[in-house]
């Protein structure tokens, strides 16, 4: 195992704890979720500089999908329920 394959697995691991934290500490799963994804994205993009697979390539490109989904899902969704403000 290279540095660099040991560096994206400690991101990895990383991204959960970060985000498992965020979450208990702002109770906002937005922020959470965004910044673990964020940490699985830059994990993905270093595994990826080791292994240029076009299965690695789909690996990043899924997460950063999925990342653009559930927060324009989540922002969507918090927007809405948010309390209504009155121009009175």
């Amino acid at each position: 195992m290279t540095i660099v394959v040991a560096a994206s697995w400690c991101l990895a691991i990383a991204a959960i704890a970060i985000g498992v934290a965020a979450l208990l500490v702002f109770r906002q799963p937005l922020p959470a979720l965004r910044a673990m994804l964020d940490l699985f994205t830059a994990a993905g993009l270093l595994r990826l500089s080791v292994d240029m697979s076009w299965t690695a390539v789909l690996g990043v490109v899924a997460v950063i999908a999925v990342r653009r989904v559930v927060t324009r899902s989540l922002t969507a969704d918090l927007d809405l329920s948010g309390p209504a403000v009155s121009s009175h």
